[in-house]
């Protein structure tokens, strides 16, 4: 293997290496293709806790969900046991694929029975007994693909076709808004000319100034003695500013502590009472009394 390894120089003396200063740099490219890898890394996490949940829900040995690539649906998220690898066509038998395609509907095979795949192999001996499958179209074109499989025989039901179909919804939903944000991503990097991307550095530069020339970037020197201004709480030991002892919450306890209780609110009304006349607070019981002797009066006047 040396013949492939190139001589390196020798360096004289290591004082004379230098590393050239950052300079302020901004790619549009750049950007553009790290925000489209963001988008798909979502796109296929949206996926994958859909697929998650397809097997959870249909206790399946294996849920797919499959994109079209091409004429190809490829594994872009798969969960269980028997889950097929990303990357790797389906699992199902070709001819149920290809009926619920042209069907534009769920096909369910409970008993895969004498099957064999593509290679020869039985599903059976396989250890798939079951499979559904159901597509997702976006108008007229596949986009995608949905797959249970299960180890056992009469494994699927009508819920699971239900749970399949509220699950293609988010499929598609997942899979329009990856295609709407690359189509984005293409017209604005189409879009930008010389003269703004002249512009966009200037910005950039002003913004950072400090990094213009030979400067380099350096930590303030008053960092570290505004680090050493930090206090402690001596109740709790929470980082306060200079000049404190205490956290807000601790010394607002102890103010709680310090102050005497308010007192009871039965204790203030009975002072509010006493502060008051004995007629004021009889008032309602000599009215009654009146009223009533009032009345006692008009009966006897009127059966004189």
């Amino acid at each position: 293997m040396s013949q492939y390894l190139s001589p390196v120089p020798e360096i004289s003396d290591e004082r004379e290496v230098s590393l050239a200063p950052a300079q302020p740099c901004f790619e549009p490219d750049l950007v553009m293709m790290e925000s489209e890898d963001m988008a798909q890394r979502e796109l296929y996490l949206s996926l994958q806790l859909l697929a998650n949940r397809a097997q959870r829900l249909s206790l399946a040995s294996a849920a797919t969900i499959a994109v079209a690539q091409g004429k190809e649906l490829l594994c872009r998220a798969s969960a269980g046991p028997m889950a097929a690898e990303i990357g790797t066509e389906l699992r199902a038998y070709p001819m149920v694929v290809q009926r619920s395609i042209e069907a534009r509907q769920i096909i369910c095979c409970n008993d895969t029975g004498n099957l064999a795949h593509p290679n020869g192999t039985l599903y059976a001996d396989l250890g798939i007994k079951s499979m559904m499958v159901m597509p997702v179209f976006e108008e007229q074109r596949t986009v995608a693909m949905l797959e249970l499989l299960a180890d056992r025989t009469q494994a699927f039901q009508d819920r699971d076709g239900a749970m399949l179909e509220r699950l293609s919804e988010m499929v598609l939903i997942a899979l329009e808004r990856a295609d709407a944000a690359r189509r984005a991503r293409q017209e604005i990097t189409a879009n930008i000319s010389s003269g703004f991307r002249a512009e966009i550095e200037s910005l950039f530069a002003s913004e950072f100034p400090e990094l213009e020339g030979d400067q380099s970037l350096s930590p303030p020197s008053a960092t570290a003695e505004e680090i050493e201004k930090v206090g402690m709480c001596q109740a709790c030991g929470f980082p306060v500013s200079d000049g404190r002892t205490f956290c807000v919450d601790c010394e607002k306890t102890r103010r709680d502590q310090e102050s005497p209780d308010p007192p009871p609110a039965f204790l203030s009304k009975l002072e509010h009472e006493e502060s008051r006349g004995w007629f004021e607070s009889h008032f309602y019981t000599v009215g009654t009394l009146l009223m009533v002797l009032l009345t006692v009066l008009a009966l006897l006047l009127k059966f004189r």
